[in-house]
């Protein structure tokens, strides 16, 4: 079965409808969401009635999402995220949010773990280093697990016998899986971290236990008019553009 994997959304629907029609080309059946449909952007119900509505979705509980829920205290993020978050929640319905609260935090399936920080800390733990992805090991047993919150295409695999590695995923890379534990980011839709402003996605291949990234060109121009019109915070604005 062919995913189409996804993280970070944060309300950038223009990145998403890009991505979401690149999975349709490619006839993906089922989806991935490592969590974080909302903050930053200026069209955050656009994102969250999308996903309601996305067939075939599996979707974890991302730490914007759960912030504008009330399920996370608002002392984690910085002035910006919190302008975003208390925009967002000016924005979405009752509906909308209630979709948010409901969302897991894990989710075990027989082809992969989803969580969107960390299998060891879902919401907070930024996974970054080989420590921590030697530590987070006694916390999943399906491979590969997806987690988003970094916003950048990395992965880490350890097979038998061999020291912890990692490194970013480039673009039309294949990874393959079989025989080895992963964890796989796959960067971010909407707000992309590693310099390169293009909307990030993924195909996973449960069958052939395959995945390659890739990256998806959006209006970004028309997502900055959208936030300047909002109001949103200038800083948030410009680094769509550079993708940081």
């Amino acid at each position: 079965m062919i995913y189409g994997v996804f993280s970070d959304v944060h309300g950038n629907y223009e990145a998403l409808k890009a991505v979401l029609d690149f999975f349709r080309r490619n006839k993906t059946s089922r989806f991935i969401c490592c969590g974080d449909l909302v903050g930053y952007g200026p069209q955050p119900g656009e994102c969250v009635r999308a996903a309601m509505g996305l067939a075939g979705l599996t979707i974890v509980l991302g730490n914007h999402d759960a912030a504008l829920t009330g399920k996370m205290e608002l002392r984690w993020f910085n002035a910006n995220a919190l302008e975003a978050i208390e925009f967002a929640g000016k924005t979405l319905s009752g509906a909308e949010l209630a979709y948010l609260a409901s969302l897991p935090e894990t989710v075990k399936t027989a082809d992969f773990t989803l969580v969107h920080g960390s299998p060891k800390q879902p919401l907070t733990e930024y996974l970054l280093s080989d420590p921590q992805f030697f530590e987070n090991q006694r916390y999943w047993e399906i491979s590969p697990c997806f987690m988003g919150h970094s916003h950048m295409p990395v992965y880490f695999r350890a097979a038998a016998g061999s020291p912890p590695e990692t490194d970013f995923l480039r673009p039309m890379s294949k990874v393959m899986l079989d025989g080895v534990r992963y964890m796989l980011n796959p960067g971010s839709v909407g707000q992309p971290r590693d310099g390169n402003p293009r909307a990030s996605c993924g195909l996973y291949d449960s069958k052939k236990k395959t995945f390659e990234l890739f990256r998806v060109e959006y209006d970004v121009a028309k997502t900055q008019q959208l936030m300047r019109s909002a109001g949103l915070p200038q800083v948030l604005i410009e680094r769509l553009a550079y993708g940081l």
